[in-house]
């Protein structure tokens, strides 16, 4: 009977220990294949939190919202498949360094400008190849913001040389053009009719302009914001606008007359410098000169979630058609791929681009393209594009119908 006793109780102490090491095992795993884009432990580059489908914690709205990934460990495993973002092709179009882009919200037209003062026209067929097919000339200083209307038929962009310019995209044709501020241009965009555009300036205005009827603009609608915009976005009411300036350190939503509705502040500790809307319209991206990019919810206005990663100033931010993810640039050279719902860096594409200006996706999710100054390239420049990693558009398989269950139709009784 002791002897049965002392077998069993060694035999206890085995499993637990096997127990603990299986767990130890798993936990380890799990940390490892979710940190697979970071390079170390403790590497700001993976930052976790909360799911947004749930919403912002409390912790995190009091300001909590910046976390090591060191501190947490049951996170979502990101697959070696969803890091992945190969280099399909380099459009080597310009001659000088690109400093903006767009995509048509068709999903078939591809803008770049650069400091040669030229904007080029791509086509994107259904295959996500490109061709060359227009080049648009007429501003004297670097392009640097474009944007096209809803019906992806015109295409806006401002300049260096504080010249405000519309095209109509398939005759080439001149829409409009003003040379009306005084600074250079920082930010463009259409109303959703397409009938106005709205540009902002380093020179501390935006303006309004009638491109339908352009006698309407002979007193144009002018506001002084006073301080120099870095960029601007239209509001989700289609009313007011989200501004960043660089002035200070906060992004206002306001309207023509000046009236202020939000203010988006305590997290950045330097101005502004580019914004991004998601697609459902309930979250802003913010990125800042402090090297922070920052994910806002419009609601409440606070904070959900800080990415940090980048370690020189943030050009641009962009959510993917299903804001499942965001990509931000840096004057750092690269290019950061984030998780929207859990914060982690996925991806970091650097070497290629010396300066990353802007970046965005295409609709479908299947490209990214990224403009900025490219790195031993010689003499030629233009963008990258990227084929996104294969996960984020496999085909779901169709929910199976149960097939229809036929209605008992009860008996007539015999009279």
């Amino acid at each position: 009977m002791l002897h049965f006793y002392i077998f069993s109780l060694a035999r206890l102490k085995s499993l637990a220990l096997i127990g603990l090491f299986a767990m130890a095992t798993g936990v380890s795993n799990g940390l490892s294949a979710q940190s697979k884009p970071a390079t170390s432990k403790g590497n700001p580059d993976i930052l976790m939190g909360e799911s947004l489908k749930n919403g912002p914690s409390s912790a995190t709205l009091a300001g909590d919202s910046k976390k090591d990934s060191s501190a947490v460990l049951n996170g979502p495993v990101i697959l070696a498949t969803d890091t992945v973002f190969s280099v399909q092709e380099k459009l080597m179009g310009h001659t000088s360094s690109t400093e903006s882009l767009a995509i048509s919200p068709d999903g078939k037209w591809l803008a770049t400008g650069a400091w040669d003062r030229r904007i080029l026209l791509y086509s994107i067929d259904t295959l996500g190849m490109f061709k060359l097919v227009k080049t648009f000339t007429g501003h004297n200083g670097a392009v640097t913001c474009l944007t096209f209307d809803a019906a992806s038929t015109l295409l806006a962009s401002g300049s260096k040389d504080f010249s405000l310019r519309v095209v109509n995209i398939l005759d080439g044709s001149l829409v409009f053009q003003t040379m009306d501020h005084r600074d250079a241009i920082t930010a463009v965009e259409f109303e959703a009719t397409g009938k106005f555009v709205m540009s902002a300036s380093m020179d501390g205005t935006i303006r309004l302009y009638d491109i339908a009827n352009p006698t309407n603009n002979q007193k144009p609608r002018l506001y002084t914001y006073g301080k120099p915009v870095n960029d601007l976005i239209t509001a989700p009411n289609g009313k007011t606008f989200f501004v960043a300036n660089n002035g200070n350190n906060d992004v206002e939503s306001i309207d023509f007359t000046g009236k202020v509705y939000q203010i988006f502040a305590g997290n950045h500790t330097m101005p502004v410098n580019c914004l991004g809307l998601s697609n459902n319209k309930q979250m802003m991206v913010t990125g800042g000169n402090d090297k922070s990019v920052v994910i806002w919810d419009i609601a409440t206005s606070k904070p959900i979630r800080t990415l940090l990663g980048h370690t020189w100033k943030v050009n641009s931010v962009a959510f993917t058609k299903d804001d499942q993810y965001l990509v931000s640039t840096g004057n750092d050279g690269e290019i950061r791929v984030w998780d929207v719902n859990t914060g982690a860096c996925v991806s970091v594409q650097k070497n290629l681009i010396s300066t990353a200006k802007e970046a965005k996706f295409t609709p479908n999710n299947k490209l990214m393209i990224v403009a900025g100054k490219m790195s031993a390239q010689g003499a030629t420049f233009g963008a990258i594009v990227y084929r996104t990693p294969p996960i984020w558009t496999k085909a779901k398989p169709a929910p199976v119908k149960p097939a229809p269950v036929k209605s008992a139709t009860p008996a007539r009784s015999r009279k």
